[in-house]
């Protein structure tokens, strides 16, 4: 890690400390023109990862972008983290990443000449390392001059139609599979706070950094009902999208949930993201807490994750085969629950 805060450094104090709602999103995106193309396949109605547009009988195109500000003050690490998060939504349509753009906004007034070089070169050359990695080209981009950085990609995939992953789709009795750890706002907090083990700090960097590409590979010959990965709404938020587009509920098992080493400890001290308070605030109403779930373990369920893991449904027996293979390939993946038909939907159940 940087000891010179090459990133954050700049950054104005102020603004927003969180992250738009799901509902506050929802109500701004209900007075758009509604989409009547039959080759859309997916849209904004249940908050996918990424469009999807049919081409033709045997090929769709995937399309997303994604960018944000940075969380650490390596630029070479914040542009592998901010690439490997925007692929995933590819990843998380079922699809393979095969072009991409960059999206970057700098504070060039802010640096010398020889930083602004430094910097930029670094945090590009991160995120194109990801998208080598992932198999696209890197093929242009855009740059702005904003008040503070940010950067992402613009990504675009391809699948057969009848192969796209969406986040409904997961049926009654379904197993619930994710491949990443949780916790990775907590850790953050601590790695600022100088609070983290060298050891966490490599086991959040490296999982922070690592494409889900493996974890889609390792499902490829199983029947995935509902696929999606988990961001910003945490793990109870994406929960909620999955299991509302399903028609069903969710039952998580809290101790079966893998976490971040140390993210438990740091979360009863307090080091609870801003981002963790708006989706407890958005999500409460759709979830419920047995009295035996401790506070720490509630924070770390809305944590806002950055870069995180894909979130499965599936059939309980292919569930254990995903699960092994998953952790054959050195995956901290966990089987956190199940899916159940009740007469509400969209609940997340806490046990």
């Amino acid at each position: 890690m940087h000891k010179d805060n090459k990133l954050t450094k700049k950054v104005k104090a102020g603004g927003c400390a969180s992250k738009m709602s799901s509902q506050e999103l929802a109500s701004i995106l209900s007075v758009l023109q509604k989409n009547n193309s039959e080759n859309l396949l997916t849209d904004m109605k249940n908050f996918e990862d990424a469009c999807v547009y049919k081409l033709s009988e045997d090929m769709a195109v995937v399309q997303t972008l994604d960018f944000f500000p940075p969380m650490l003050d390596d630029p070479y690490l914040f542009g592998q983290i901010a690439a490997a998060n925007a692929l995933s939504d590819i990843y998380a349509m079922g699809a393979k990443p095969t072009l991409a753009l960059n999206i970057i906004g700098f504070p060039t007034c802010d640096y010398t000449q020889s930083e602004l070089q430094d910097v930029l070169h670094s945090i590009l050359r991160g995120g194109a390392d990801k998208v080598k990695e992932s198999g696209a080209l890197l093929a242009g981009g855009h740059s702005i001059q904003l008040s503070e950085p940010v950067y992402g990609l613009c990504a675009t995939g391809f699948v057969h139609p009848k192969k796209v992953l969406t986040n409904g789709g997961a049926q009654d009795g379904d197993s619930i599979v994710l491949s990443k750890p949780v916790g990775t706002g907590v850790a953050l907090l601590g790695l600022k706070g100088e609070r983290l083990l060298k050891e966490t700090a490599n086991q959040l960097l490296n999982n922070m950094t690592m494409l889900n590409a493996s974890a889609l590979e390792a499902a490829a010959d199983l029947e995935v009902h509902a696929l999606t990965d988990v961001t910003g709404f945490g793990l109870i938020g994406h929960l909620h999208e999955m299991a509302k587009a399903s028609g069903l509920n969710a039952y998580i098992n809290r101790t079966q949930v893998k976490t971040f080493d140390q993210v438990r400890g740091l979360a009863r001290e307090g080091f609870v993201p801003a981002g963790s308070y708006t989706n407890r605030d958005s999500y409460s109403q759709f979830t419920l807490f047995d009295k035996s779930v401790p506070l720490e373990d509630e924070d770390l369920f809305f944590d806002p994750q950055t870069s995180g893991g894909l979130l499965f449904a599936l059939k309980a027996s292919e569930a254990e085969t995903l699960m092994e293979r998953l952790l054959q390939k050195g995956l901290i993946a966990s089987l956190v629950g199940k899916f159940v038909s009740e007469k509400e939907i969209g609940k997340v159940v806490v046990q």
